[in-house]
C-alpha cells in the first residue's frame, strides 16, 4: 500500500510537475501570444504608417511620374514601357550617334550638352573659316575687280586702237572702193567703147552698097578710118547734090501750087521702109486678129498701127503693104495681139508676114521734131498740139530740136488758107520759116526721114477727114490721097 502511495505521491508529483510545466508554458505561451499580439499590433501600427507613408511616397512618386512624363512630353495614361520603346525610337530614328550603355534623357542631355558643344566649337571654327574666307574672298574679289579694271582699261584701249585702224581702214577701203569704181567705170567706158567701135565697124561696112561704084572698090582695102572718110566724101557729094535740090525747090516756091505739085510728083522719091519689126505667128478669122512676135514688146501700147507686107523683100516702098492690123494687147514680152482693120480677100494675111512702122522700136523711145504751121482741120489756127497729143497717144514724145535720138521730123510746111494759096497767119513769124529750114536740113544731114502731117496720119491710121477742132481724131481705116503734104524724103 505504501508502494501505491508512493506511486500515488510520485504521480502527483509528476502531475504537479507537469501541471506547474504546463502552467508555465501556458503562462510563457500565454505571454508570447499576448507579447506577439502586442509585437503584431505594433507591427501593424507600424505598418499602417509605413503604408500611409509609402501610400504618400506613392502619390507622390505618381505625381512625381506624371509631372516627369509631362515634362517628357508623354501623355498621362501612357506606360513606362510604351515610353522606353518610344524613347527608344525616337534615339534609333533621330540620334543614330547617341551611344550610351543607359539610354535616358539625362545621358541624352548630357551627350546633346557634349555634342552641342562640340558642334558649337566646330561651328565656331568653321565660322572662323568662313570668315577667313570671306576675307579671302573679298581680298580675292577685289583683286578681281582690280584685274578686271586693268583689262577694261586695256579692252577699252585696244578698242580704241581698233575704231581708230578701222576708220584708217575704212579711209582706205572707201579710196579703194572709189578706185575700183572708177577703174571699173573706166574699164565698163573702154569695153562700151571697143564694144561700140566694133559695132561702128560693123554699120561702117554696111554704107559699102550706099557708095558709088568708084568708091566701093576703094572701100574694101580701107581701115575703118579710111571707110569713114570714104563715107564722108560720099555723103558730102550727096549734101551738095540735096542741097542744090532744096535751092531748086525753094526757087519752085515762088511759083504756082500746081507746078511744085507737078515738079514733085515728077521727082524719084526713096520711100522704102526702115526694116520689119515683127511677123505674123497666127489668124484668128473669128474675132479678125492675128498674133504678132515683135522680139520685145517694151514701150508697145495699144493703138498703135502697123501695115503688113510681103516677107520676100527685106524694106519694100511704104505703099506697098497688103494689110494694116492696130495692136490691142500686149500679151507677154515678145507677143502682141492686134485686129486686122483692113486686108484684101485676093491677099489675105498668112503666117510669115511681115509688120513695120515708123511709129514704134524696142531699142527706144519714138521721138518727134514737129516743124511747120500744123492744120488738123479747115480753120486758121495751128493745131500743134492736137498732133502733139497723137504722138503722145502712142508713147512717144515730141522735142523742140532735131538731133541724133530724133526718130522723124514732121514737116506740116508753111500756114495755107482754104484755097490752098500761102499766106501769112496769125503768130507765125518769118523767125519760124527759118527754123522750119533749118531743122529740115539737119535732119537731111543726120539722114533722118522726113514725113508731111499726112503721111505720119496714115502711119497711125488716121484720116485728116474726121479730124474737127473739138476731140482727137478717131482711127479710120482708109489711106489718105496722095497730096504733096503726105511726101516723104
Amino acid at each position: 500500500m505504501a508502494a501505491s502511495r508512493a506511486t500515488v505521491v510520485q504521480s502527483l508529483s509528476i502531475a504537479l510537475i507537469v501541471f506547474v510545466m504546463l502552467t508555465f508554458v501556458l503562462a510563457v505561451t500565454t505571454y508570447l501570444f499576448f507579447r506577439q499580439k502586442f509585437d503584431a499590433e505594433a507591427a501593424a501600427a507600424a505598418a499602417a504608417g509605413e503604408m500611409a507613408q509609402a501610400k504618400t511616397v506613392l502619390e507622390t512618386a505618381e505625381a512625381d511620374k506624371n509631372k516627369l512624363k509631362q515634362i517628357l512630353g508623354f501623355a498621362d495614361d501612357k506606360s513606362v514601357a510604351d515610353i522606353e520603346t518610344e524613347v527608344n525610337e525616337l534615339f534609333e530614328k533621330n540620334h543614330e550617334d547617341f551611344e550610351a550603355d543607359s539610354k535616358s534623357y539625362k545621358s541624352f542631355s548630357a551627350w546633346l550638352l557634349t555634342s552641342n558643344e562640340a558642334k558649337d566649337k566646330a561651328l565656331n571654327a568653321l565660322n572662323a573659316k568662313n570668315a577667313q574666307l570671306d576675307k579671302e574672298k573679298a581680298e580675292a574679289l577685289a583683286a578681281a575687280e582690280k584685274r578686271q579694271q586693268d583689262l577694261e582699261a586695256r579692252a577699252k584701249a585696244k578698242e580704241d586702237e581698233a575704231a581708230a585702224l578701222k576708220k584708217d581702214f575704212d579711209g582706205r577701203w572707201q579710196e579703194h572702193e572709189a578706185k575700183v569704181k572708177s577703174l571699173t567705170a573706166e574699164q565698163r567706158k573702154a569695153l562700151d567703147r571697143s564694144a561700140r567701135l566694133d559695132l561702128l565697124d560693123a554699120e561702117i561696112a554696111k554704107g559699102e552698097p550706099l557708095l558709088s561704084a568708084s568708091r566701093q572698090a576703094r572701100f574694101k582695102t580701107q581701115p575703118p578710118e579710111g571707110r569713114v572718110a570714104v563715107l564722108f566724101e560720099e555723103l558730102r557729094d550727096r549734101d551738095k547734090l540735096i542741097t542744090r535740090q532744096n535751092e531748086i525747090l525753094g526757087d519752085l516756091r515762088v511759083a504756082d501750087r500746081a507746078l511744085q505739085d507737078t515738079v514733085l510728083a515728077a521727082t524719084p522719091q526713096d520711100d522704102r521702109i526702115d526694116g520689119f519689126d515683127g511677123r505674123v505667128l497666127s489668124i484668128n478669122e473669128i474675132d479678125r486678129t492675128v498674133l504678132l512676135d515683135v522680139g520685145l514688146t517694151r514701150g508697145l501700147r495699144p493703138g498703135l498701127v502697123m501695115r503688113v507686107y510681103e516677107p520676100g523683100d527685106a524694106r519694100p516702098q511704104s505703099g506697098d503693104y497688103k494689110a494694116v492690123v492696130e495692136v490691142v494687147a500686149v500679151e507677154s514680152d515678145a507677143l502682141a495681139r492686134a485686129r486686122i482693120r483692113s486686108d484684101a480677100v485676093g491677099d489675105p494675111i498668112l503666117p510669115g508676114d511681115r509688120v513695120a512702122t515708123s511709129l514704134w522700136s524696142p531699142d527706144g523711145t519714138f521721138e518727134a521734131v514737129i516743124v511747120g504751121f500744123v492744120q488738123l482741120d479747115g480753120d486758121q489756127k495751128q493745131d500743134q498740139d492736137r498732133l502733139q497729143q497723137l504722138v503722145e497717144r502712142i508713147g512717144g514724145r515730141v522735142e523742140p530740136s532735131v538731133s541724133t535720138t530724133t526718130t522723124m521730123l514732121i514737116d506740116a510746111g508753111g500756114p495755107q488758107s482754104p484755097g490752098g494759096v500761102l499766106e501769112r497767119a496769125a503768130g507765125w513769124r518769118a523767125a519760124d520759116d527759118a527754123r522750119r529750114d533749118k531743122q529740115i536740113k539737119e535732119a537731111r544731114r543726120l539722114g533722118l526721114r522726113v514725113v508731111g502731117v499726112d503721111a505720119f496720119l496714115t502711119m497711125m491710121g488716121l484720116d485728116r477727114a474726121v479730124l474737127d477742132s473739138n476731140r482727137l481724131p478717131q482711127t479710120g481705116g482708109q489711106r489718105p490721097p496722095a497730096t504733096a503734104g503726105n511726101v516723104a524724103y
